[in-house]
């Protein structure tokens, strides 16, 4: 091999070096993160089992509940949230609950006064803001339940607890809404899944970062999440409407008129007719009572949709006209569980 030869041999070796370590420097670019797979992936899970990721009902009734907290093998399985106000919670609640109010849900999360280890039971003044945080806790992992009713499940005499006679002043001034029993059909056109955006990678974070985002506090743990039916009998106009229950139902009893029947447990999957929800328009979501359609309302928020919960349900404008999931008043006697004590 001639020098000329040998020194054209190294700079080729050198080349191909060069060439290999430049290639081992180099790294992939991050793939972009599709948030709202990661939500849906587990968010179909929860809309189609309708549990707790331990396989338990969402929602307790008081009976339930009471048989668990007066039992001494039970009581300490279960970790009680009640949301409502600290001046109604002082004057009555149910022994061994602890207050924290909806807008401060994340912060007990990452703090770890919510415990990971039990069940969660969300207690509120009607079922209504306690299903947001049993929706927003369960797809966090946690296992929660909403208590039923809230504290008017546990009874309607206010001289015991502090407007727990919501629902009977609902009930009784409902009926005032004629339900529509035609058919209506699907919604025709489809839309483009919303987009997240909050930079996070994981479903848990991505959760955490949208509910403090998405909910429009009061300064005083209220928001914008709950609507009263009136605004929609008369004008869906900037309104998608869903009626939240079975085809069967939506023609008896009926409708609102105008609103759009979606299946529980299947048409909300990602895999079936979300897609046709509009995220150019406000969604008013509405079942019996308003906590089914309430956690309902909290995971499309989480979604990106402007979604909305129409606060009681049916039973709150057509009570005598629903076939069931009617409220009725507590009979059973829950005072002994009750602090400060009778």
């Amino acid at each position: 091999m001639t020098i000329k030869q040998f020194l054209f041999f190294i700079l080729a070796v050198s080349l191909v070096l060069f060439s290999a370590c430049s290639e081992d420097s180099t790294t992939e670019p991050e793939q972009p993160i599709d948030e709202f797979a990661l939500l849906v992936e587990v968010g179909d899970e929860y809309v189609q089992n309708y549990t707790t990721p331990g396989g338990s009902g969402v929602n307790i009734t008081m009976d339930a509940l009471f048989a668990i907290i007066t039992d001494d093998m039970t009581k300490d399985d279960v970790f009680m949230i009640d949301l409502r106000s600290s001046d109604d919670y002082n004057a009555r609640h149910i022994e061994g609950a602890v207050n924290i109010g909806l807008g401060e849900l994340m912060d007990k999360v990452e703090d770890g006064t919510i415990p990971v280890d039990k069940t969660i039971i969300s207690i509120c003044y009607t079922g209504q803001t306690a299903s947001i945080a049993t929706s927003v806790l369960n797809l966090l992992g946690f296992d929660a339940q909403n208590l039923k009713f809230g504290m008017c499940g546990v009874t309607s005499d206010t001289d015991i607890v502090p407007k727990s006679n919501t629902w009977i002043n609902k009930v009784e001034s409902s009926n005032w809404y004629t339900l529509d029993n035609t058919d209506e059909g699907e919604p025709g056109a489809t839309y483009d899944f919303p987009d997240p955006d909050t930079g996070e990678k994981t479903a848990e974070a991505i959760i955490r970062a949208r509910f403090n985002k998405v909910w429009d506090w009061n300064g005083d743990g209220s928001s914008d999440w709950g609507m009263g039916v009136s605004v929609l009998p008369d004008n869906l106009d900037g309104y998608f409407c869903v009626n939240y229950w079975s085809s069967a139902e939506y023609i008896d009893p009926g409708h609102i008129e105008g609103a759009y029947q979606f299946t529980p447990k299947n048409d909300l999957l990602s895999t079936e007719r979300l897609n046709q929800l509009p995220t150019d328009e406000k969604i008013a979501v509405y079942c019996y009572t308003g906590q089914t359609s309430a956690q309902m309302t909290a995971y499309l928020r989480l979604l990106g949709y402007e979604a909305y919960s129409v606060t009681f349900g049916v039973n709150g404008f057509s009570y005598d006209q629903m076939n069931g999931g009617k409220y009725t008043a507590p009979t059973g006697d829950y005072s002994s569980v009750l602090e400060p004590s009778l």
